[in-house]
């Protein structure tokens, strides 16, 4: 079983709709050729809701700059049994990566946290 689905970018960049800074900075990463990955399986969003609020914590307690993580696990916990599946974009400049949710059949972004890479690269973290 493969790993990972076939996603269009331009399919993707438009389920971008969100009004927040991470969606937009994860549209404009896509629109300038970020490499992403789309994974093949889902999970309940109540899951992901759990193991996200920790990682929030993680990344709140060290101080690693994030964008709409707080949100994306509010919307976890409201969309509860729905089925997710994960996407990630990782965007160079500047170093970002994106973790997207989106439903599972692919037809809208659920949440999307950006998490800055400078702190994790540079000995920091």
């Amino acid at each position: 079983m493969d790993t990972v689905i076939h996603v269009d970018r331009h399919q993707l960049t438009a389920l971008l709709v969100g009004g927040g800074s991470a969606d937009a900075m994860c549209r404009h990463a896509l629109h300038r050729g970020a490499a992403f990955t789309i994974a093949d399986g889902a999970m309940p969003a109540s899951h992901l809701a759990q193991v996200y609020d920790r990682r929030e914590r993680h990344c709140r307690a060290r101080e690693i700059v994030t964008l709409g993580f707080r949100e994306a696990v509010e919307r976890l916990q409201d969309a509860r049994d729905q089925v997710v599946r994960l996407g990630w974009v990782n965007a160079a400049e500047p170093r970002y990566h994106f973790q997207l949710f989106l439903t599972e059949d692919l037809s809208a972004v659920i949440a999307c946290v950006g998490v800055d890479q400078a702190r994790r690269n540079d000995g920091q973290d």
